[in-house]
């Protein structure tokens, strides 16, 4: 399906962007890297039509990362740019008659009370879709949304202070010298290392399912345990300090029983562990 066909990534430097682009190319395609600093290009339409002329396959994954912590204290820091992004680069991919485009939204619309600028924005670009699906059948039905949950890896910004679990953990315990864990570490998450996600991105496209599809391990682990395994790899004691945030338990189902993750947790771990101590 893939070979010879012209595909833009749109967060192609990203931390699930770089695992995509190693399986797309492996499968022949000539991948057109949107090289985005912060995704700023895509708040113009202009761009996203030019980045969009001439391609076969779109994989839209640009966006503002970042936890609980700063999009509640940065709301709009993460809600307009967001908005702007997936707005443009669906008008901008209906436009220019792009035969397939997958757009990346979030477990956060799955529980929106506990996230909700993130979840509004990417319940933005979903309902941006269905209304294709009514309007411009010849797009919309062209569509596929993943949901991907926390996602982990070898290549995220192990510099960003707004890091997500692992990254942030795996930071400190190679910087550090204790593995400091906000809470009592009993907080419930599913997490899916970068490259399986990379992976059921392409089964998507391929399969084309008709409603979004949850990438997820569909396995609750506590940040207790995930502390546990960095503990084991590089001998930092945890430490635990002040009281727990966000919601107890936050784990995706399974809805799409065709794609299995392939690396479980303690592997992709250690794989992260091992990369960037080779760094």
């Amino acid at each position: 399906m893939f070979e010879g066909k012209i595909v833009l990534v749109t967060g192609s430097e990203g931390m699930i962007g770089k695992e995509l682009v190693i399986l797309l190319e492996e499968k022949g395609a000539i991948v057109v890297h949107a090289d985005l600093k912060h995704g700023s290009e895509l708040r113009e339409f202009n761009n996203c039509n030019a980045y969009c002329r001439d391609v076969d396959y779109v994989f839209h994954l640009a966006g503002i990362k970042g936890n609980p912590k700063m999009t509640s204290s940065r709301p709009a820091d993460f809600l307009v740019p967001m908005l702007q992004f997936n707005t443009n680069m669906l008008e901008a991919a209906r436009l220019q008659g792009v035969k397939r485009f997958l757009y990346t939204s979030s477990i956060a619309v799955e529980n929106p009370e506990t996230d909700k600028y993130p979840a509004f924005a990417k319940m933005a670009g979903e309902m941006q879709i269905e209304a294709y699906k009514i309007q411009y059948p010849e797009f919309g039905n062209n569509c596929v949304i993943v949901r991907p949950a926390n996602v982990y890896g070898r290549f995220d910004d192990f510099e960003n202070p707004d890091a997500m679990v692992i990254t942030s953990l795996v930071h400190k315990a190679l910087t550090e010298d204790q593995i400091e864990v906000w809470g009592n570490g009993m907080q419930i998450r599913d997490f899916i290392n970068a490259k399986d996600v990379a992976r059921g991105m392409i089964q998507a496209m391929e399969e084309m399912p008709e409603k979004p599809v949850n990438l997820c391990s569909g396995k609750g682990i506590t940040i207790k345990e995930i502390a546990e395994i960095i503990l084991k790899e590089t001998g930092k004691p945890i430490k635990y300090v002040g009281l727990s945030q966000g919601s107890q338990v936050r784990v995706m189902k399974m809805n799409w029983f065709s794609f299995k993750p392939q690396i479980s947790i303690k592997e992709g771990i250690k794989e992260v562990i091992d990369w960037i101590s080779m760094k």
